[in-house]
């Protein structure tokens, strides 16, 4: 069983989840860091290059699509066996669809397919993994975000808008909430019965990130974009907080050199 922290992230074997280990393990190398990618092939070349650029922390591969009950269920199965724990879990994975045309059966199936990946599929696998974060100290969720999922930015500020993946992360966005709340409720409830959470100990941080747009794959390499090691940074700075100084049930940015809450 592991002593160190054991991260998981999703969909890490390019870009936001690649620069989250290139980061993170770069700064953490007592921490073991599992890589999940769709292709297992994609994911150990990924680890190969981690550890070619001098990422000395451990980094274990596992095959995971995230909207596969069966795969998931297998994932928590091996972290339960081999870690026993999991202290943090970085729901990166996500997609972006385009419309082709404007039938209404092609609006559903592309809005359903990103509702599917970006919303449901941070539900159930926040959900699975549960049992594991609760057996860690400081157990934290970060779930990505997007700009877009911010109503109250959406309503006042300029932006791209693409409503069927502004929809599916303001969903995202709610799931990280109400976690967060149900978590409470637990931890409160248990107190009152005696139990022993009874403190911050053991109750599980949820947190929704925006990283800002990128200049990755997922945005066409967008001329714009940061550099995805930058949209990073607030994820890392949320995974190694050990100081409990950023609550849970709440959204964050790092720009300007600064951590920044976002509004719901």
């Amino acid at each position: 069983m592991s002593i160190g922290k054991v991260i998981l992230v999703t969909g890490a074997n390019r870009g936001l989840g690649y620069s989250i280990l290139q980061v993170a393990g770069a700064r953490d190398a007592s921490s073991t860091f599992i890589m999940t990618s769709r292709k297992i092939e994609a994911g150990q070349e990924a680890a190969a290059k981690l550890a070619a650029e001098g990422v000395q922390a451990k980094i274990e591969v596992i095959p995971l699509d995230v909207t596969n009950d069966d795969q998931i269920l297998e994932t928590v199965k091996y972290v339960e066996e081999k870690h026993g724990k999991l202290d943090v879990l970085v729901n990166n994975a996500g997609i972006i669809s385009i419309i082709k045309d404007q039938s209404l059966p092609e609006l559903r199936r592309v809005t359903n397919e990103m509702l599917d990946v970006n919303l449901t599929s941070v539900a159930v696998i926040s959900t699975a993994f549960q049992p594991l974060l609760h057996k860690a100290a400081d157990p934290k969720v970060i779930n990505i975000t997007s700009g877009l999922g911010s109503i109250a930015n959406t309503m006042t500020k300029k932006m791209v808008r693409y409503p069927p993946y502004g929809v599916s992360k303001v969903g995202m966005n709610g799931v990280t909430a109400h976690m967060q709340s149900f978590e409470n409720d637990r931890v409160a409830k248990e107190a009152e019965e005696g139990g022993t959470a009874t403190s911050n100990t053991g109750r599980i941080r949820f947190y929704s990130v925006a990283p800002g747009l990128l200049n990755t794959a997922f945005t066409h390499y967008a001329a714009m974009g940061r550099d995805p090691k930058d949209g990073a940074e607030v994820i890392v700075r949320l995974m190694l907080d050990e100081q409990q100084k950023y609550p849970g049930g709440t959204q964050w940015e790092f720009e300007e050199e600064q951590m920044r809450e976002v509004p719901w």
